[in-house]
């Protein structure tokens, strides 16, 4: 690889043994994946939740702050495993809420900002189009390269810190023009479409394009930044799509051809039988009587809690049931401040802020789930060994309502 002098002087280790050791690092995978060069990186999404890292993973960050290790870039990380605010009280295990602190104690020590959400670009952190970053989560990486036109690959947590203390990425992957040309072509022919279609296209695209890259065509100018959100969250779920062209809408999209002038690979139709069929099959099979309703996988932008709040204002959750909202610490404040969050609380709803479902443990014994999120009806009842029943945010809230 070429390397620049600044890059040879972190490499020697001239600014420091824990540059030394992560460059180190990035320059293998440069290595492996024949990258000629590095990229310099605005932004950096990592992961600092115990539920994936673990014991290594702690040690590791641990690891990297004794050494002196400094964030350069602005940097992040997904949901934590526990919701910080009420674990104790809603029974989480007390050594694994300690190890997730140790690791949140690592990265203020390296000089991350503490968000702790999957969803960056809905607190500040949005990079520009063509701009070069390094993000982790998945939903998150399929939201910077689709809807913002940033670049990232999938980034491996252990190599996102790497890269938030260099500032530096391997120019592989999807950093390059060439490998960010669509290879499917896939029409939407489903007339008028709702946040829950949304998230089964997602799932229906991601089954079919694999890791491929999809241009989708048909989709409503009326879409929205959370519709495009759960698209790219389940098309992520359910294949390994890190980024997808929508027509007219998308920055790429309207600004390139997404092709480069060569023909799809293949082409395909998603109908309105093809998506209602499809969220049929999302439901567990012998799902009972939902318990537990959870929403907000990717985490539920301010819109959408208020939406939330109206839907059930004046309602009460069920006795023996429960209603889980997951979302930003961001987002918490401001539902305060708007006088939501009363209302929320009034209902019997939780607030989840700053973990997610998919990384944590599930407490209080619930068997049977519902929720309107198209990766949580993907990863949960394999993660949990639980039932999920696949519905609108209307449908859950009738769920577990009174």
């Amino acid at each position: 690889m070429r390397l620049t002098d600044e890059e040879k002087r972190m490499l020697s280790g001239q600014e420091g043994e824990a540059k030394k050791l992560a460059m180190e690092i990035l320059t293998q995978v440069g290595d492996s994946m024949d990258a000629d060069s590095f990229v310099e990186i605005a932004s950096v999404q990592a992961m600092a939740h115990f539920g994936s890292l673990h014991i290594a993973g702690r040690d590791w960050l641990e690891k990297l702050a004794c050494l002196g290790g400094k964030c350069c870039v602005p940097t992040t990380q997904d949901p934590a495993s526990i919701p910080f605010s009420h674990w104790k009280e809603m029974g989480y295990d007390e050594e694994y809420a300690k190890n997730q602190y140790r690791l949140a104690e690592a990265i203020m020590k390296l000089g991350e900002m503490p968000k702790w959400s999957c969803t960056p670009y809905y607190q500040g952190s949005v990079p520009r189009l063509g701009q070069n970053i390094a993000w982790a989560e998945s939903s998150a990486v399929s939201f910077a390269n689709s809807v913002l036109g940033a670049r990232t690959n999938r980034t491996p947590a252990g190599i996102a810190i790497c890269a938030a203390l260099t500032g530096r990425m391997p120019r592989y992957g999807l950093y390059l023009t060439e490998n960010r040309r669509a290879q499917i072509k896939i029409t939407v022919e489903a007339g008028e479409l709702t946040p829950l279609d949304y998230n089964t296209i997602g799932i229906i695209t991601g089954k079919l394009a694999g890791a491929k890259i999809p241009a989708i065509y048909g989709l409503p100018q009326s879409a929205t930044n959370d519709d495009l959100k759960y698209l790219g969250a389940s098309a992520a779920s359910s294949g390994s799509v890190a980024l997808y062209h929508a027509d007219g809408i998308t920055p790429e999209a309207i600004l390139t051809d997404v092709f480069a002038g060569k023909a799809p690979e293949e082409e395909m139709v998603i109908t309105r039988k093809d998506i209602d069929d499809a969220a049929e099959k999302m439901t567990s099979t012998g799902a009972g009587e939902p318990q537990l309703a959870v929403v907000g996988c990717p985490h539920y932008s301010s819109e959408e809690v208020i939406r939330l709040a109206r839907m059930i204002e004046g309602k009460k959750v069920a006795d023996g049931k429960a209603f889980w909202v997951f979302t930003t610490a961001e987002t918490e404040s401001l539902m305060e401040r708007m006088g939501m969050k009363a209302v929320l609380e009034e209902a019997g709803v939780r607030i989840m802020a700053q973990t997610c479902l998919v990384i944590s443990p599930l407490v209080g014994g619930y068997e049977n789930l519902i929720t309107d999120s198209g990766k949580f009806a993907s990863y949960l009842p394999s993660e949990h060994s639980i039932k999920i029943r696949y519905a609108s945010a209307e449908e859950c809230v009738k769920a577990v309502t009174r």
